[in-house]
């Protein structure tokens, strides 16, 4: 079995959206004041590749600690649908991968947005699901959509009531997927927040 990683690493300074917390990770102390090394971490639920429990956008949905563990490892597909910059993800690109889009399954689809992690525009011209494709995924009842973007798309709000709205879990800024087959297994577990939105996650895919 081979393990891929699927995360970015946290690192002091890295980007947000513009109203979320910064993200802050300095030394506490070390072994010469402390006789140990120790790091304070200060950043948001949704820092790098990260996970959105439905409480993030509905006051009575399902916070991190009442979700169940296995709506976070399984069987998963990536399927892939090229993007530039500003481009629109759309209804008919994920009706394209309709046979895979099944009740229960766990979908990553890659647009290559991941590429520009770190550059000026990640957080502002990524491709960006249309609420019709969000609709439409929702309808299909998935268990995961995973993503290679910082947010499935610019209506941010409307998206993710559609797809937090039937209980189904978004990760968002994966990367990697390159490296990635058509199926692996997915394991990407959240810190266990209690009453909480989100969580940073170790994304990883296990492949046979």
């Amino acid at each position: 079995m081979k393990l891929i990683d699927l995360s970015h690493p946290l690192e002091h300074g890295q980007q947000t959206f513009p109203f979320d917390p910064k993200l802050s990770i300095v030394p506490h102390g070390n072994t010469r004041t402390l006789k140990y090394n120790i790091t304070q971490i200060s950043m948001s639920t949704h820092q790098g590749t990260h996970l959105d429990a439905m409480y993030h956008f509905i006051d009575e949905g399902k916070t991190l600690d009442a979700m169940p563990l296995d709506w976070f490892y399984g069987p998963a597909r990536i399927i892939r649908i090229p993007k530039q910059a500003g481009d629109e993800v759309t209804l008919e690109d994920f009706q394209a991968f309709e046979e895979y889009l099944t009740e229960g399954a766990r979908i990553i689809y890659q647009t290559d947005w991941y590429k520009h992690f770190g550059s000026d525009n990640f957080f502002t011209e990524f491709p960006s699901m249309t609420l019709e494709a969000a609709e439409y995924l929702a309808s299909r009842k998935l268990r995961m959509i995973g993503m290679d973007t910082p947010t499935p798309g610019q209506a941010f709000y409307e998206i993710h009531h559609a797809l937090l709205g039937v209980e189904m879990v978004i990760v968002e800024t994966l990367t990697n997927l390159d490296a990635l087959p058509d199926t692996f297994t997915f394991i990407g577990f959240p810190l266990n927040i209690k009453g909480r939105d989100g969580s940073p996650i170790r994304a990883v895919a296990a492949v046979d």
